[in-house]
């Protein structure tokens, strides 16, 4: 699977910034404030910018076709929703239900789970736990983009637990805030910094003085282990995943 774009952190920033360079060209022309904000904007930035030639000024926004393609494709081969973009082509899966999907992602077709990933995480009905196997199913496939739903899937079963707990702790408890922040070490093994910034948020909510770094490592090396044996073993199916 490739992608188009390798710095994902340039998509956050380059649109905000375009105008902070534009301005460099016309300094003379703006108030002083604004002008150093022009000068202080980094070198490197303005080059991500410079990146796409079609800019156009549109009532007082930048556009550029080519910097929305290229963070359509880059959205897309992480696993996030692009259905509402103008850049996106109905396919099959749209239409198909979701006993439909379930054979066929048992049958090792990645673009048929992402599917059902999606539909039961960003369009769901119900308990986020239910997506998990498919989310799960989707990050063996390298979506990114869904390590925010096993996360989520776990802050659900945590929230459950402490209920049950009766604000006591409890062993089960302790071993699912593990699980849990050893999932936001996780995100550091992908290009995505929106899934990294999503466990950064919700990762001090759940650490406490019983479980060390040491042991969210430890943890997270399991999880590795697992996801690679899932990748190993499986089944191969056509290839239905383009970008």
């Amino acid at each position: 699977m490739k992608t188009s774009i390798t710095n994902s952190l340039s998509f956050v920033l380059s649109g905000i910034l375009l105008w902070l360079c534009s301005t460099v060209v016309n300094a003379k022309h703006v108030e002083p404030d604004v002008a150093a904000k022009a000068d202080a904007t980094p070198p490197e930035l303005c080059e991500q910018v410079e990146r796409y030639d079609d800019w156009q000024l549109f009532h007082d926004q930048w556009m550029s076709e080519a910097f929305d393609y290229a963070r359509f494709q880059w959205r897309a081969s992480k696993g996030y929703p692009v259905k509402e973009s103008k850049f996106y082509e109905r396919t099959d899966y749209d239409k198909y239900s979701t006993e439909t999907l379930m054979r066929l992602a048992q049958e090792g077709d990645k673009a048929a789970n992402l599917e059902l990933a999606q539909r039961h995480y960003y369009f769901r009905s119900g308990k986020v736990s239910d997506a998990e196997h498919f989310c799960y199913m989707a990050v063996v496939d390298g979506f990114s983009a869904m390590t925010s739903c096993v996360i989520s899937s776990y802050g659900e079963k945590i929230a459950r637990q402490m209920a049950k707990d009766k604000g006591q702790s409890s062993e089960h408890q302790l071993r699912l805030r593990l699980k849990l922040l050893a999932w936001t070490e996780i995100t550091e093994d992908f290009d995505d910094i929106f899934a990294q910034q999503f466990a950064e948020i919700l990762r001090p909510g759940y650490q406490r003085d019983d479980i060390s770094d040491d042991m969210i490592e430890a943890a997270a090396e399991d999880i590795r282990d697992e996801l690679q044996l899932a990748r190993d073993e499986r089944k191969q199916y056509k290839e239905t995943l383009t970008f």
